[in-house]
């Protein structure tokens, strides 16, 4: 199921960019515009969605989610108009984070406290694993059949993995034995980011507030912010600045996603098992260092070949960070409340999609051009330069908040 998500998935960051640009017309400003609207759905429906995961449960809201996100990727390149294009986008952003948050849910309520990185990791590699299937499947298929159809491809697996869905989960998810946890340290474990359960049932313990919530997960939804905002920028305007100021054919550069989610498929599953043992906090903060260095390389690189190789080491080392901050939260969060923090998460991560689309759209249109509005030979490396800056600010985020990793607190004790 997770499987044909990500191929589906896969198909459509492989191709939009590219279709609405070269086939519809669009401007750089007016894909970051759409791409906007995607977040904004994201943004505005990550709550209700994680309210309506607890309501109708998560396998019934995933199997909602996955067709209406379905029907609205088939349709999409059927639309004329922006408004049109837009409302798709948006209502593809609205069941995109219903499925994300019910998936995650499941995940995290069946799986113990001592292994969420490894989990999360495995949830991640599957779908690396399907967007590399779909950008190669899309660079093929666009040979022989118009960009049009690949959409509705796309659309079809996602309604089949609602299916699949449907038919193979349980009716009922309940947290399995071990993941419940609270954030007292302990000495003498080798499990550096998990308590000991509490003696009082967690079904007793006081509520927080939603405010609350966000504060006491705030570096994996910081983190997320981030990583939202590298891959909405990264897969809209990389191909393009590869096309328009490397001379890289349109077709090679449909391969960048399978690069970047071969990457994160070969590393994620041993860095999911390092932030297990050695603290989710402080493998992330490793990885966005190295990630800050991969990022700004681009700006140096001039053949396709090495920036295929850099976007792969990209995805090796920023790709975990995702699934390394779903576990972090999940280590501090009460299962009660994953529905809420999934939903915090998945906000986060819209906001990132909604800005880095905006602003790299806009220095990428205005800062790669000349003054006669012409492409500049070596213009657009300023983007690449601030998605550099963003990952040493939250290197520096890491540092400053060091005391919210329950690994460190336990080092302490």
């Amino acid at each position: 199921m997770c499987l044909m998500l990500g191929v589906a998935y896969g198909i459509v960051m492989a191709i939009v960019a590219i279709y609405l640009n070269k086939e519809r017309g669009f401007a750089e400003t007016t894909i970051g515009g759409l791409a906007f609207f995607f977040s904004a759905g994201i943004a505005i429906f990550a709550i209700p969605m994680g309210m309506l995961v607890r309501v109708w449960s998560p396998r019934v809201m995933l199997a909602v989610a996955l067709i209406g996100y379905g029907v609205a990727t088939a349709v999409f390149p059927f639309l004329t108009s922006f408004a049109a294009l837009a409302t798709a986008r948006a209502i593809d952003g609205a069941f995109s984070v219903g499925a994300w948050i019910s998936i995650e849910t499941i995940l995290l309520m069946r799986t113990t406290a001592l292994s969420r990185g490894f989990v999360t990791s495995l949830y991640s590699i599957v779908l690396a694993i399907g967007y590399v299937i779909g950008s190669v499947f899309a660079a093929g298929w666009t040979h022989f059949a118009p960009s049009s159809s690949a959409f509705v491809v796309a659309g079809v697996l996602a309604c089949g993995a609602a299916i699949i869905g449907l038919l193979r989960l349980d009716r009922e998810i309940h947290p399995v034995a071990g993941s419940d946890h609270v954030e007292v340290p302990e000495q003498g474990t080798g499990t550096p980011d998990v308590a000991p359960a509490a003696s009082e049932p967690p079904a007793q313990r006081p509520s927080i507030s939603a405010l609350r919530l966000y504060w006491n997960i705030k570096t994996a939804c910081i983190t997320t912010f981030t990583y939202g905002y590298f891959q909405g920028s990264l897969v809209l305007f990389l191909p393009l600045f590869l096309i328009d100021h490397r001379g890289v054919a349109e077709g090679p550069t449909k391969l960048l996603v399978a690069f970047f989610s071969a990457g994160m498929a070969l590393t994620v599953v041993f860095i999911g098992r390092l932030g297990d043992r050695h603290g989710h906090l402080k493998t992330i903060r490793a990885l966005v260092a190295i990630g800050a260095v991969i990022t700004v390389s681009v700006v140096y690189l001039p053949w396709f070949p090495a920036v295929a190789v850099v976007v792969f080491l990209a995805g090796g080392a920023l790709a975990p960070v995702y699934p390394l901050s779903i576990a972090l939260q999940s280590i501090i969060a009460e299962p009660r409340d994953y529905n809420r923090s999934n939903a915090l998460l998945n906000v986060s991560y819209a906001l990132g999609t909604l800005a880095g689309p905006l602003i790299c759209g806009y220095l990428y249109d205005t800062y790669s051009r000349g003054p006669n509005g012409t492409k500049v030979p070596f213009g657009g490396e300023l983007l690449f330069w601030q998605l550099a800056v963003l990952w040493g600010l939250v290197f520096v985020m890491t540092l400053a908040f060091r005391r919210d990793d329950p690994s460190l607190r336990r080092r302490r004790a």
